[in-house]
């Protein structure tokens, strides 16, 4: 398998796409180890043939991945990226190694390029034509090559290095470390970062920089005392083999059963997002009664709104511009994931809300129905009446039923929560990807225990793809770059905030109708109900005597 770089997250140009895009198969490998002055006890060229053999085997667990999952992601050819820094040492045996197999690289450099440089020159410097080789690691990967410089303070040394580590870590899937068990030294250093990498629930690879360099996978922040201990007595047999294709196909295959979810625990997240990538946009959309119903109380004018449905990207394209900076950059990552997962979760709120204004209107109607006999027929006998009443009555109360099975069997209400999640997750990243920020899934509110848990749901393995596939953009983190990020934030959040406070006015407007509404019709009710018990009373008392039992009392 040769993997390439995409930046484009769709599968399909929008006039052809019918379906949701989905996300092309991204992983992305980290590596952290030593410089040449910890590097003593390596026998470099066999240290850069281990970092080969983990690569190469990466490489091919993804492969069989894609061939074993062929609708989980786009049909483009998977993309691995290699992520480090370039420091000397350890990194560029890893760059060089990751360039060989076809990986594409992404640098996250703590400081501005020139300045970052001077690591590399006298006396900072470890190795001779280090400049040189930091360059030509940097052409070779162009134009795949993606460069985010930080704006790093010599005065804080040890805070820029630390901050650029975090950046890696967050563009990371599986992290390299080249560690000698040796002790830290340093925030931003090998072991630091190794055992924030545990503590974070990243698998780590480690690879003992003493030879004869053997590996072995680490999981728990507890493993890190074994492995300091062990000096080259690591099988690197099938054993390690095996479990690194695990935890390949634990990254990118769908998450296990969640039992806290409502649906039993049943492996039913394979067929969520598979009905997602099956959905499709349809050519009209009958179900406004809720918008005209919210419109003509919220508004106090009444208008249909348009059936036809507009294609999703297009109607998106406004409020997601692609403009030449990062943010039209993210824009074009991700505006045709959040299109059609926001206008799917909007059809489908259309369709369940207007089922559940149907069904309570219809049963008001079939109240209606109920009474009707009672009052109209008591006062103008009408022959049948009460017949015809009973039947609609009747055919009112199976379209209820009607209607709520076939949004309980369509689950409509489901689509719309998930659909609906999983774009406002997407929204949020316009924001986090510029300043590689890690995404932190949000905790599930307690009204929606039976949801489960919000990072076990498909919805989540599908964002994380979209994190993976988009990775970072090429920019120079400075003052006017942080500026800009912020003017953005601040232009959409604005817009956010104005939808949502006209939405809580509207509402509230809404809710007081409606509770007028509802105690008119007890009242209604009532009335007509006390009307009947009079009216049979009042039929009791002037009911006509019996002329033939008053001319003959005793039946004589």
């Amino acid at each position: 398998m040769t993997p390439v770089i995409d930046q484009s997250t769709t599968d399909a140009d929008p006039p052809t796409r019918k379906s949701p895009p989905r996300a092309p198969l991204t992983l992305r490998i980290g590596c952290v180890g030593h410089r040449p002055n910890r590097l003593d006890q390596a026998d470099l060229p066999l240290l850069g043939q281990r970092l080969h053999e983990v690569l190469d085997l990466v490489c091919s667990a993804v492969g069989a991945f894609q061939r074993t999952h062929p609708a989980l992601y786009s049909e483009a050819a998977a993309t691995l990226r290699a992520v480090t820094s370039l420091a000397e040492g350890t990194d560029r045996l890893f760059a060089e190694q990751a360039l060989r197999l076809g990986y594409s690289l992404c640098c996250p450099l703590p400081y501005h390029q020139a300045e970052f440089e001077r690591d590399f020159q006298p006396p900072q410097s470890q190795q001779t034509g280090s400049v040189e080789e930091f360059r030509g690691l940097m052409d070779r990967a162009r134009p795949q090559l993606v460069r985010f410089e930080l704006d790093g303070d010599r005065s804080r040394a040890t805070g820029v290095y630390a901050a650029a580590a975090s950046v890696l870590l967050n563009q990371s899937d599986l992290l390299v470390a080249v560690w000698d068990g040796g002790p830290s030294k340093g925030s931003g250093g090998t072991v630091a970062t190794l055992r924030r990498a545990l503590q974070d629930g990243m698998p780590v690879v480690w690879i003992d920089a003493r030879a004869p360099h053997a590996w072995c996978l680490l999981r728990e922040p507890s493993d890190l005392a074994a492995a300091g201990k062990d000096n080259g007595g690591t099988v690197h047999g099938e054993t390690n083999r095996d479990d690194l294709a695990a935890v390949v196909r634990e990254i990118l295959d769908l998450p296990s059963p969640d039992h806290n979810a409502g649906d039993g625990g049943k492996d039913l997240g394979v067929a969520h997002c598979g009905r997602y990538f099956k959905e499709r946009r349809p050519r009209w959309n009958f179900a406004v009664a809720w918008r005209v119903f919210r419109q003509l109380h919220g508004t106090g004018r009444l208008r249909l709104p348009p059936l036809r449905v507009q294609a999703f990207e297009q109607a998106a394209a406004t409020d997601w511009p692609v403009t030449p900076d990062v943010a039209g950059w993210v824009n074009a990552q991700l505006a045709p994931h959040y299109a059609w997962a926001g206008k799917l979760a909007g059809l489908y709120a259309d369709a369940y809300r207007s089922t559940f204004l149907l069904g309570y209107t219809l049963s008001a109607v079939a109240v209606l129905l109920a009474l009707l006999p009672m009052t109209v027929g008591a006062y103008v006998p009408i022959h049948g009446f009460e017949t015809l009443c009973v039947v609609a009555e009747l055919v009112v109360i199976l379209t209820i039923l009607l209607t709520v099975y076939w949004a309980r069997r369509r689950q409509w209400h489901r689509r719309w929560l998930d659909y609906r999640l999983l774009a406002e997750m997407i929204r949020q990243l316009r924001f986090l990807i510029p300043l590689g920020a890690p995404w932190l899934f949000p905790r599930a509110p307690a009204h929606w225990e039976s949801y489960g848990d919000v990072s076990r749901r498909w919805m989540a393995w599908h964002l994380r793809a979209l994190i993976r596939a988009s990775g970072l953009p090429n920019a120079t983190v400075d003052q006017e770059y942080l500026r800009r990020c912020l003017g953005y934030l601040k232009q959409v959040m604005e817009g956010q905030l104005q939808f949502h406070q006209q939405n809580c006015e509207q509402s509230e407007r809404l809710e007081h109708d409606l509770h007028k509404t509802s105690f008119g019709l007890i009242a209604a009710t009532l009335v007509c109900i006390v009307a009947h018990l009079l009216d049979f009373g009042h039929f009791r008392e002037s009911r006509p005597v019996d002329s033939a039992r008053v001319a003959n009392p005793g039946g004589k």
